[in-house]
């Protein structure tokens, strides 16, 4: 009983330190400001899109706003529509606070398209797998009874396989992943549609690592790139 006890302190000792060196490490990496601003572009028929969720939602690690993956799908969209675009993603944002900071303003905003990234905070900060999905499906419900939206969320991203993380943490970030994703993906219907972002296009990449920013964690322009096709995939099959 002694040595399971000390196990598990030298586990939550390793999970700390391991929590202070991800944090202290993103502080550092100075990554390009990426700037958010609702616009108009393109002609045709009006069309209303809004970006949700996290760091990947604002475009952390993109080396400029044009390169994020909310602003592709909405250069994308502008070629056949008029397309007034806006993004309240914050970096950091977990799925409680997308509920709290960010659904009154994408319902407020009357969208016709709706893109969501979050999750993967939760996770990196060992939330229950059924808590992270309560306040999913708790997004999804006030989305679907409040807009006339279709909406396009991702589930858990590769988080388990950021350099930044170490091997032990991945291993468990991966069996916590591995759980939850299929229970996402379940949610798809006529207005919900799932991206599968952790599996789509990875494999094309002889180095998975080239698709990270500096910070070893966030995607880079290739990674955000990757992000807008599996994005696109589900959008432009509407």
């Amino acid at each position: 009983m002694k040595i399971l006890y000390i196990i598990l302190v030298l586990l939550a000792l390793y999970s700390a330190i391991t929590l202070i060196k991800f944090k202290y490490t993103l502080s550092r990496a100075n990554l390009p400001a990426i700037v958010h601003e609702e616009q108009s572009f393109g002609q045709g028929a009006p069309l209303r899109y809004i970006a949700s969720g996290d760091s990947t939602s604002a475009g952390v690690g993109a080396s400029t706003t044009n390169l994020t993956y909310p602003y592709r799908i909405a250069q994308e969209l502008s070629a056949t529509n008029q397309v007034t675009y806006k993004n309240v993603g914050v970096s950091g944002a977990k799925t409680a606070d997308l509920i709290n900071n960010q659904l009154s303003a994408i319902t407020k905003f009357n969208p016709d398209i709706v893109t969501i990234s979050i999750g993967a905070n939760d996770v990196t900060h060992f939330r229950n797998n059924e808590d992270i999905l309560q306040n999913i499906q708790k997004i999804l419900s006030h989305l679907t009874e409040n807009t006339t939206a279709q909406i396009y969320i991702t589930d858990i991203p590769i988080i388990d396989r950021a350099p930044l993380i170490p091997f032990p943490v991945r291993k468990y970030f991966t069996y916590q992943i591995t759980k939850l994703n299929p229970k996402l993906l379940a949610l798809e219907n006529d207005r919900v549609h799932v991206v599968d972002i952790h599996e789509f296009g990875w494999d094309s990449y002889p180095d998975i690592g080239a698709t990270f920013a500096k910070d070893q964690f966030h995607p880079n322009d290739e990674g955000y790139n990757n992000w807008t096709k599996a994005f696109l995939s589900k959008i432009l099959s509407k």
